[in-house]
């Protein structure tokens, strides 16, 4: 899966446009930042790279460079 593709399933998370986002994007501002995206972000993660990761875990992430560096792992 390629860097665009994972900017794209995190923009669909986010309810936003690909080109809205960038990787120095704080999570936290965006308003559908909460509890429903976690689990997109879980549910996207388990599907691509059959990892489930905690809630706290995703929760505890600050920018969106930060999912694109954990699906990296």
């Amino acid at each position: 899966m390629t860097k665009l593709e994972k900017m794209q399933a995190i923009a669909e998370i986010l309810e936003v446009e690909p080109d809205e986002i960038s990787e120095e994007m704080k999570l936290d501002d965006f308003d559908t930042w909460d509890s429903v995206a976690v689990l997109g972000v879980i549910a996207f993660i388990n599907e691509q790279f059959s990892r489930f990761p905690h809630a706290s875990e995703i929760r505890a992430y600050e920018t969106v460079g930060d999912l694109l560096e954990y699906m990296n792992e």
